[in-house]
This record gives structure tokens, sequence and C-alpha cells, in this order.
């Protein structure tokens, strides 16, 4: 790898922000040889330039990357590591599930579905109760309301 640069240790630092202390150089060892510029690349981008912006903050960002990854679909060794990252910047299973949950409208069912089996499988992984509290039914004094 070439010269550590600004952008690859502010990466590094927002990256070890989200996975924990060490994260980041595990990543770039894991990836050594062949991946290597990649994962360079993804440090110094997204963790050195777009997730070090202020304006937004880590748990909003990894909110949105969630939401961003479930759309896309296809990418669950991703939404695996960012729910995980999620966890770690302390957004409840609720949170995560009902967010999946809110995706469904613009990306369909089978995204969703998907994207919550992934979910369910992270959080066991982790060790996190996937028993969700049941959601509230409908004020029924509203109901034929119009």
């Amino acid at each position: 790898m070439g010269q550590p640069s600004g952008r690859l240790e502010r990466g590094k630092d927002a990256f070890n922000q989200v996975y924990g202390d060490g994260a980041a150089d595990t990543f770039l060892t894991r990836r050594a040889g062949l991946g290597e510029d990649l994962a360079r690349f993804g440090l110094e981008f997204n963790f050195g330039d777009v997730n070090a912006r202020p304006g937004i903050d880590l748990a909003t960002r990894e909110m949105l990357t969630l939401a961003t990854l479930i759309g896309l679909g296809g990418v669950d060794p991703q939404l695996a590591g960012h729910v995980r990252a999620a966890l770690k910047l302390g957004i409840s299973p609720a949170v995560i599930a009902e967010l999946v949950i809110h995706t469904v409208q613009y990306v369909g069912f089978p995204r969703a579905i998907n994207a919550m089996a992934v979910v369910r499988a992270t959080l066991a992984d982790e060790g996190v109760d996937v028993t969700l509290p049941e959601p509230p039914l409908p004020d029924s004094s509203r109901a034929g309301v119009s």
C-alpha cells in the first residue's frame, strides 16, 4: 500500500467509530493483496470523505446506509455488517426492524422480506433477542371516521 494520506487516516478513524477500535486495520489486513487498493479506496472515500463530513451524526448515517442497502438488494454481507454497526451506534433492533418495514413501500416486499431475514440472522448471531414487542394496534376509535 502507498503512503498513508490524510483521507485514509480520517477514514480509519471514522470506520473505527462505527465498527470498533482497530477495525479499520483488520479490514485492510483481511483484504491485503488483490483487494488492498479497493479496501483503501473504500476507507478513504466512504469513511474519510463522506462519513467524516459534518451535518449528520453517525447513527443517522447508518440508518441511511441500511435503507440504501435494503433498496439495492443482493448485498446481504454488507447489510449484515451495517446492522452490526447500527447496533454498536445504539440503534435498537426494534428501530432496525421498523426501518426495514418502512422501506417496503418503496423497494417492494421481496427486498424487504430478504432484508428482514438478514437482520434477524445478524441479530441472532450477535446474541440479540429477536423477539420484538407486538406493534400497537390502530386506534379503533378512529375506525369509520371519514
